[in-house]
């Protein structure tokens, strides 16, 4: 027995805005496409695109695409071959039918990343598909066109995208001129590929600028208003009996090349710019800035403080606790244990360290220090940013944890 509601007339308003999602202006007017067989449905899923409808057969009976559909709350309904054969335009059975909602992928304009596609003209879907798939390869999310009329949601486009189409941030542009302004505009290098280029891609030089790689027309290539913008045009070298590349192929030797030489362009500013050095280097100064306080009354440095801030929380603590605990081991953590083991701070017992009244007291004398230092650090910041502060670095921390654990 079916569970599915079932439609059975063609006039149903579900099945007639369905209908209009089989041509691009209808798409375009909806900001939805349909999702033309199991396999399209499978990569919207995995893919998160909302899907708001899907039409099945209803000779169809139970299916693992329809358990997982119910599970995901996605309506779906029963109907005829003919409604199936209607709605997608065909002359065949598609057995499953969907409508995802696209308009997250044709959000308003975003930052761009250090890579973009410029697709000029290019018009054959399995080349269409060929170059997103290629492009997402390499951790390109931005695909750009110079026409407001792209249909990048064509069935032969997505199945040929092997579902990546759905994985794009895609922005239109009403002109070749339009789009080259753009980007120059936040800051990028438009580089242009033709056969008859003076400079080989493999030898080019490229500045440490992001790079916007222009696609061309399979038959007539890349149109000269880009030309006119481009601030690098290149030619991959060739045999002499291959006069010319299928679009999609050159695309893939191109971002592959390119952004070899990007990340070698801008090495100095990645590295600058990663997260493990912006995290070490902030350490370090808050580091030194508490220790700069704690000289001016004390010979003991932010360490060896904090160790004992720790130590008081815990109760007792191994060598090898205090080790992981710290990230110091050998004579560096010797250094930082034997001047708190002179003064009394700390006593060892049975392999277990503790803090001692002394140090008890020492630390109640340093904490006024601490809170003031840390109040200074974060000068400027709200209750709720500090508060939003705390909570990041904890996830930071989670976040290291999971990294470091193996995986069953």
């Amino acid at each position: 027995m079916n569970l599915f509601e079932q439609i059975t007339s063609i006039k149903d308003e579900r099945v007639v805005a369905a209908r209009e999602l089989a041509s691009a202006a209808g798409r375009e007017r909806a900001r939805k496409c349909l999702l033309e067989g199991e396999e399209i449905l499978e990569w919207a899923l995995a893919a998160n695109v909302p899907i708001e409808q899907v039409f099945f057969h209803a000779k169809i009976g139970e299916h693992p695409l329809l358990t997982r559909l119910h599970a995901a709350q996605i309506p779906c309904y029963a109907v005829t071959d003919g409604i199936l054969k209607k709605i997608s335009d065909t002359a065949y059975l598609i057995p499953f039918l969907g409508v995802g909602n696209i308009a997250h992928i044709l959000s308003e304009p975003t930052p761009l990343q250090d890579f973009v596609v410029l697709l000029n003209d290019v018009r054959d879907y399995g080349n269409l598909g060929t170059i997103l798939r290629t492009a997402r390869a390499f951790g390109i999310h931005d695909i750009l066109t110079t026409s407001p009329q792209a249909d990048v949601w064509y069935k032969k486009v997505v199945e040929a995208s092997r579902g990546k189409v759905f994985d794009i941030r895609l922005q239109r542009f009403p002109s070749p001129e339009a789009a080259c302004a753009e980007l120059h505009r936040q800051g990028f290098q438009i580089v242009a590929t033709s056969p008859r280029a003076p400079t080989l891609q493999s030898v080019a030089r490229l500045q440490p600028k992001p790079i916007a790689l222009v696609v061309g027309n399979e038959t007539e290539g890349v149109c000269d208003a880009v030309f006119s913008q481009a601030d690098l045009v290149v030619q991959i070298p060739m045999s002499g009996q291959v006069e010319s590349l299928n679009v999609g192929v050159a695309t893939g030797i191109s971002v592959y090349e390119l952004k070899l030489k990007l990340v070698m362009a801008m090495l100095t500013n990645y590295i600058r710019s990663t997260l493990g050095r912006d995290v070490n280097v902030a350490g370090k100064l808050i580091q030194q800035a508490l220790d700069a306080r704690l000289r001016s009354v004390s010979a003991f440095n932010s360490a060896q403080v904090i160790f004992l801030m720790v130590l008081k929380c815990d109760q007792t603590m191994s060598i090898e606790h205090v080790g992981k605990d710290m990230a110091m081991f050998g004579d560096e953590l010797q250094a930082l244990l034997d001047p708190l083991r002179t003064e009394g701070l700390i006593h060892e017992e049975s392999g277990l360290l503790r803090l001692t009244e002394k140090g008890e007291l020492l630390l109640g004398q340093f904490w006024s220090i601490v809170e003031s230092t840390e109040d200074e650090l974060l000068q400027g910041f709200s209750a709720d940013e500090r508060q939003q502060f705390r909570d990041f670095l904890r996830r930071l921390h989670a976040n290291c944890i999971r990294v470091m654990t193996p995986q069953a």
